[in-house]
């Protein structure tokens, strides 16, 4: 790969909100940020990626889906413009088109967290070098999970996107 930076961004316009999903092959993060109107936006994950593919081809798929629901993106990761978009509404924003599935996710995220109070929080570079150290240190992955609120599988799927543990074989 070339030192040539790639930045992402795709916008989807939803009834009284902006979905966007920005990232930059530079410090290889991937922010998902819910917009509301009139109201103060916030990220709903932040995840890194180490492999710059990784991100383009997230943003391929990304596209593709928008595409399937009607929207039209055109350009944007390569040029390093973001896309533009049609203004048209995602069709889980339209009124009784998403909340069903937002009620069960809100359930199943509430559920998780009775278990370990950091399920779907997003990973903090902080965090992921401190899972990464203390896995060479010998600490095993379950000492790792419990202290740090979060699954056994949620740890080893992060060591596994650090590099540190090789990819499960499925």
């Amino acid at each position: 790969m070339s030192a040539l930076s790639e930045r992402h961004e795709v916008r989807v316009q939803g009834e009284g909100q902006t979905i966007v999903f920005v990232a930059d092959s530079a410090d290889g993060r991937l922010i998902i940020r819910q917009e509301p109107e009139g109201k103060k936006s916030n990220d709903v994950c932040a995840i890194a990626l180490s492999n710059p593919d990784e991100l383009r081809a997230f943003f391929q798929g990304l596209r593709r889906i928008l595409a399937s629901l009607g929207h039209r993106v055109d350009g944007g990761g390569e040029t390093g413009q973001p896309p533009r978009r049609e203004p048209q509404r995602a069709t889980a924003a339209r009124p009784g088109g998403g909340g069903r599935d937002n009620e069960d996710r809100d359930a199943l995220v509430a559920q998780a967290r009775q278990r370990n109070p950091q399920a779907f929080a997003p990973w903090t570079r902080d965090e992921e070098e401190e899972i990464r150290r203390r896995h060479a240190s010998g600490e095993s992955i379950q000492t790792i999970a419990s202290a740090r609120r979060r699954s056994l599988r949620a740890i080893e799927l992060r060591l596994q996107r650090l590099g540190v543990l090789p990819p499960d074989a499925s």
